[in-house]
């Protein structure tokens, strides 16, 4: 390798990256990175956006120096290899896609959840699994689409963490209970609710109507699995980790940011459904998680790490709920389980070692962008990745 040829860049947001070098706490465990990359024989370096320089193919950003226990500024050309942690479009990432390719891995995607569901429906084993979703466009469609369902979520097509997610229970004699983000619960006849949903039709974001699954109950509260989707040290996309996530009592919403609790997936599943083997489940959600992430794949190919959030019906039945394209990782580690956490930083490592072997870096000038993706399929495969080698975690 030459002198870049080890190096792996992490991109990190940049009110992140400060607080990291303030030694202020966040939910990037960044020295995870060092430690793996050490082991795998790479030298991770923390950037954020302002630390790169396009014009002179240039970064400046961080390493640590165990020895002194600190940070320390370095300036490198811009490293071969890039794991991108960020989730907000901006012009600067998206040139740098279109330079690196694949080699940027996690580049910027459109995060709207209905494009996602349309993307998702393309392949029949993910299309059965899916809720029934429309876009939220005419007050008059959509109060008449909430009539037939049992319970229905309205939800922001690009957000995440729960945040302004209204339940919508129909009762009985046609009225329906509306359980608002954050407020209480409000009983309302049809035309309220359709004043309602004009209103939030008039709010200028736009909204999803999502079918409500009858989601199966942990201890008398609702749960869904979190599952860690990346690409491994031989370009195949694994299952890192997965565990469940329970509401809160008297809640709807399973997010650890909405007060859910994560409990190892494992203990979940044996108490549900005591009359199915664990393995049998747990296989069942790797492959239905897989088949998901390597759809979206063919729209991003550089996409090579998500959370997806999967729900088990109370009859057993798999759902993909939701794509999350930069997971934060620290359900595993709420739940106990420092293996599959710290299995979340490591096999990102893994695949950065194997862009270096089998996807070497050409010219990646601002001049040498068109004809980048046929560059790619040229050597894609080319080299056959040696046998991992198994660090400690």
């Amino acid at each position: 390798m030459s002198h870049t040829g080890n190096v792996v860049g992490i991109l990190l947001p940049s009110k992140q990256l400060r607080r990291i070098r303030a030694g202020l706490v966040t939910k990037e465990h960044e020295k995870l990175y060092f430690r793996f990359g050490k082991q795998l024989g790479l030298k991770p370096v923390l950037f954020d956006l302002c630390g790169l320089h396009l014009k002179k193919q240039r970064i400046t950003g961080y390493i640590w120096e165990p020895s002194s226990s600190r940070y320390i500024r370095v300036h490198r050309p811009l490293p071969p290899v890039i794991h991108s942690r960020v989730l907000k479009h901006s012009q600067k990432l998206t040139r740098l896609s279109r330079i690196m390719g694949k080699r940027l891995f996690n580049p910027p995607v459109r995060r709207d959840k209905g494009l996602i569901h349309r993307l998702l429906s393309k392949n029949h084993m993910v299309r059965d699994h899916q809720p029934a979703t429309i876009r939220l466009k005419n007050a008059t469609k959509a109060v008449a689409w909430i009539h037939k369902h049992p319970v229905v979520f309205i939800k922001p097509a690009v957000g995440s963490l729960g945040r302004h997610i209204i339940r919508v229970e129909r009762m009985r004699a046609g009225s329906f209970r509306v359980h608002p983000y954050k407020k209480r619960s409000m009983q309302m006849s049809s035309p309220q609710l359709f004043q309602y949903v004009k209103t939030i039709r008039k709010k200028g974001r736009p909204y999803l109507i999502q079918r409500g699954i009858p989601l199966a109950r942990y201890k008398g509260a609702p749960f869904d699995l979190r599952v860690s989707v990346q690409k491994n040290g031989a370009g195949k996309w694994v299952v890192s980790g997965i565990t469940a996530k329970v509401a809160s009592t008297k809640s709807y919403l399973t997010n650890l940011a909405q007060n859910g609790k994560a409990i190892r997936a494992r203990t979940v599943l044996a108490r549900c459904f005591p009359n199915q083997p664990v393995e049998t489940l747990l296989n069942r959600i790797t492959r239905l998680s897989i088949a998901t992430c390597k759809t979206l794949e063919k729209t991003w190919p550089a996409f090579a790490d998500a959370g997806l959030d999967i729900g088990v019906d109370q009859e057993g039945r798999l759902w993909v709920i939701e794509v999350n394209f930069r997971d934060l990782r620290y359900s595993f580690l709420s739940a106990g389980d420092k293996n599959m956490f710290q299995r979340t930083y490591l096999n990102p490592l893994r695949y950065a070692q194997f862009l270096h072997k089998s996807n070497p870096p050409h010219n990646t000038s601002l001049h040498a962008v068109s004809g980048q993706g046929k560059r790619e399929e040229e050597t894609e495969g080319q080299t056959k990745p040696k046998p991992e080698i198994e660090p400690r975690l």
